[in-house]
């Protein structure tokens, strides 16, 4: 997995922490932990992307792309109707600012941890998988359809690890870690729940000329993310 998270986190009271320098503890409610969740599943879909964390806290976030930008978020800048992750993360620490400090801190050092340890983010909170979220690139960006089956596709990939094949209005097929055989995966109405049934119910509703446009994406950012992680291994010997 491709997360990459460095800099300092900022605290409530505007200073700041190395990451990771905190130890990890229970959160102290199910608020703040739900919230943790969302933040860092916002987070690693950018991190996914070559994206990294430079600090975070209830009044916002900066980060760098791919391209070594920088992005600093105000959590007030809200951007409501806007499907931008970077947007959506400071939405999020918006809220987090305004939980009790006992719980605010307990969420930003799950958020920490988990960043520290490359955790998987693994499903997407409803509220949060049922949007088309922009990509994190400066090309033109597909269409909802497209980028709301894109990001299903991705947790899948990115979170657990399998293998995508053979995108098509019938569905895909995907070699799951652990298993010796191609699994195929087809739309059904009995079957919702689940991340890869989500995909699958996309692809038997979208057009032949998005379907071939997600493939692409989809391989396109599996040649990225394996080109990052060649370079990383590189980089360490």
């Amino acid at each position: 997995m491709k997360h990459t998270a460095k800099g300092r986190i900022a605290d409530g009271d505007g200073a700041s922490t190395p990451l990771g320098a905190r130890r990890v503890q229970s959160p102290a409610g199910h608020c703040s932990h739900g919230i943790s969740e969302r933040v860092y599943w916002a987070m690693s879909r950018l991190i996914h992307h070559g994206w990294t964390v430079e600090q975070f806290g209830p009044h916002g976030w900066s980060s760098r792309d791919e391209a070594g930008q920088q992005h600093v978020i105000d959590a007030r800048a809200y951007g409501f109707g806007d499907p931008s992750l970077p947007l959506h993360v400071g939405r999020l620490l918006a809220h987090l600012g305004r939980l009790e400090i006992a719980e605010r801190t307990a969420a930003e050092r799950l958020i920490t941890a988990k960043l520290r340890l490359h955790m998987p983010a693994r499903k997407a909170h409803p509220a949060d998988s049922r949007t088309a979220w922009f990509l994190p690139t400066g090309q033109a960006q597909p269409c909802a359809p497209v980028r709301h089956a894109y990001w299903a596709a991705l947790t899948l990939t990115d979170d657990y690890g399998w293998q995508i094949a053979n995108v098509g209005a019938a569905g895909f097929d995907a070699i799951t870690p652990g298993a010796a055989r191609v699994t195929a995966f087809r739309p059904s109405r009995r079957c919702v729940a689940t991340t890869a049934a989500t995909l699958a119910n996309l692809l038997a509703s979208m057009e032949g000329r998005h379907i071939t446009e997600l493939a692409d994406l989809i391989s396109a950012h599996r040649r990225a993310s394996h080109t990052t992680l060649t370079a990383a291994v590189g980089d360490s010997r």
